[in-house]
């Protein structure tokens, strides 16, 4: 199993929790607890230290999603 599609995943369950309506915030914050555990159990580290270890990689991330709905919002008709 490669590491690039877990973590996507991963990012895209951070984003996905940040970014959605307050009414299913505890929805997304449990797909994405999941996710940062079943990529923590063989790392031996705590959600937090995982977060921390991938936040540089989430802004990325975040910031390229970002930019994907700029364009998209402008080529609206």
């Amino acid at each position: 199993m490669s590491w690039q599609p877990e973590l996507e995943n991963t990012l895209q369950a951070w984003y996905d929790f940040e970014a959605c309506a307050a009414s299913e915030k505890d929805s997304q914050r449990v797909a994405f607890n999941r996710l940062l555990d079943k990529s923590r159990k063989d790392m031996h580290l705590s959600r937090q230290e995982l977060i921390e270890a991938l936040r540089d990689r989430y802004r990325e991330f975040r910031t390229a999603k970002e930019r994907e709905l700029r364009v998209r919002l402008t080529r609206l008709p």
